[in-house]
């Protein structure tokens, strides 16, 4: 090892190129590594000064004792316990397992954002050959990795996120907006009428209230009231509840007459197989792909997911409220509907564009 070579800067000295400093937690003596820049030695040793006056050392010291790991088991304990941060618990681990929270920087969670990129989508731990992960999904992890490191700031394990304050920075992909892909109502009708007879009631109620697949899956007896022909999602991916009911998706008079004709096999569940067991994604997803293969509709550019698609955009067609798509597709916000659902179609706006003809000129 180099010999040490002192500065004129107290507290900070060299061993090479590399440059260090030595500071106080309480009466312990610290020391640590800062690289090969002297202005950066003198930054950190000012800040880590300042820190010392407001008592924020105790905030260091455990940022640079707590790994990944404990902070996500601190989340489990005491945190909001998200959905969609602890359904990706497992990516998080294969790639931040076992580093101290000290060491995670941006350039690392540049580094997570493009692994995920390029690990192949899976399912219910089932890769699904064929299908690339999306920029959306990816920002989901995204997303759920900085609220994580937000709780860590809260609970003072660690000093400021890694992640850049700047919606600029880069590290989460920009979504491409305008219209969705969408069915028309030829096709969803010819879709009902080639589909095997378990997915035919899915596929209305998908088309009926612009409920998300994992919604429906999970869609409980208890959740659908006949009467006011409602159906309250305790648990959803967007909006939060203030009831206690759940969000109200209103049903079609055709729906209720579906659902009031369904075989019913569980007390609890109202999709299920013979047994009894709520339908997985898994069961869904292949038939619904070969039905579309069936009709030619391309299978790389629709899924399952464009019936929420085509619920929203019908309805604009037909001339709905705005606001009444905003509700019953329940988005948070009324520019996610604006942005992606409120618009029309090539031939529905020629048809529309065709009502200003001019009428033919007088001989």
């Amino acid at each position: 090892m180099s010999k040490r070579e002192k500065t004129k800067h107290k507290g900070i000295y060299k061993r090479g190129d590399i440059y260090y400093i030595t500071y106080y937690v309480g009466p312990v003596k610290k020391e640590k590594v800062i690289g090969p820049r002297l202005s950066d030695a003198l930054r950190e040793k000012l800040e880590r000064e300042g820190k010392a006056k407001h008592g924020k050392y105790d905030v260091i010291e455990r940022q640079e004792t707590m790994t990944f790991d404990d902070l996500f088991k601190l989340y489990e304990k005491k945190g909001d316990k998200k959905n969609y941060i602890l359904q990706p618990k497992q990516t998080y681990l294969d790639f931040f397992r076992g580093w101290k929270l000290s060491q995670i920087t941006r350039s690392d969670l540049f580094a997570f954002r493009d692994k995920v990129k390029a690990t192949p989508k899976r399912n219910f731990k089932v890769v699904l050959e064929g299908e690339q992960v999306t920029d959306a999904h990816v920002n989901r992890i995204m997303a759920g990795l900085r609220r994580l490191f937000n709780f860590a700031e809260n609970q003072e394990v660690i000093e400021t996120s890694p992640f850049p304050k700047s919606p600029k920075s880069g590290l989460f992909f920009s979504e491409k907006r305008g219209l969705r892909n969408f069915f028309t109502q030829e096709e969803v009708v010819k879709i009902c009428d080639v589909s095997p007879e378990f997915l035919r009631p899915i596929v209305i109620v998908a088309y009926y209230t612009g409920m998300r697949l994992g919604e429906i899956l999970k869609l409980r007896w208890e959740y659908v009231n006949f009467a006011l022909g409602v159906i309250n999602l305790p648990k959803s991916k967007t909006l939060k509840d203030e009831t206690g009911l759940g969000q109200m998706v209103v049903m079609h008079p055709e729906l209720v007459k579906t659902l009031e004709k369904l075989p019913k096999r569980s007390d609890e569940w109202v999709f299920t197989t013979a047994e009894g067991l709520p339908y997985r994604s898994w069961h869904i997803y292949k038939p619904f792909k070969k039905t579309l293969a069936k009709l030619g509709i391309p299978t790389d550019q629709f899924s399952f997911k464009e019936l929420r698609h085509t619920t929203a955009s019908i309805m604009n067609i037909k001339g709905s409220d705005p606001m009444a798509i905003k509700d019953q597709l329940r988005h948070t916000d009324f520019k996610t509907t604006q942005n992606f659902y409120i618009g029309t179609d090539v031939k529905y706006q020629r048809e529309q564009l065709q009502k200003i003809t001019l009428p033919p000129a007088e001989a």
